[in-house]
């Protein structure tokens, strides 16, 4: 079974500006083990909390990690999921394509394009998310 992945990025790669003013960083996206979820999150609103478990064979899938390349970055969760046509309501930046295994964890290469969401990061936000 292949993982669309929903988590939250971690900041917790030094992000960079560019000459022309984007930010890019390479935060951890996802990992294997234990992970707790809203049950709204998840498809059961019934539940407070769900723990999903995310095996090393699925998280680290040839087509799991490709699923992350040219998704949209946002700030927060948007209440649908993203796509052409709700793009430029919610999209802050992208991810490129060369995502990478460290260790336990799924890096992503991302770019942040909009102003309030870089000035939102350099203020401490440090939980962004992949709108799909």
């Amino acid at each position: 079974m292949t993982l669309i992945f929903t988590d939250k990025l971690m900041m917790d790669a030094k992000p960079r500006l560019t000459a022309d003013g984007y930010m890019t960083a390479m935060p951890k996206a996802a990992r294997i083990g234990l992970q707790d979820y809203m049950g709204s999150e998840v498809g059961r609103p019934d539940l407070k909390i769900v723990s999903v478990y995310r095996p090393e064979e699925e998280v680290f899938n040839k087509d799991s990690l490709a699923s992350f390349a040219h998704k949209p970055i946002t700030i927060e969760h948007p209440p649908v999921l993203v796509d052409a046509g709700n793009w430029k309501k919610y999209s802050s930046g992208q991810i490129g394509d060369e995502v990478a295994r460290d260790g336990d964890f799924i890096r992503v290469p991302m770019m942040i394009a909009d102003q309030k969401a870089i000035d939102a990061i350099g203020n401490g936000k440090v939980e962004l998310s992949m709108g799909y």
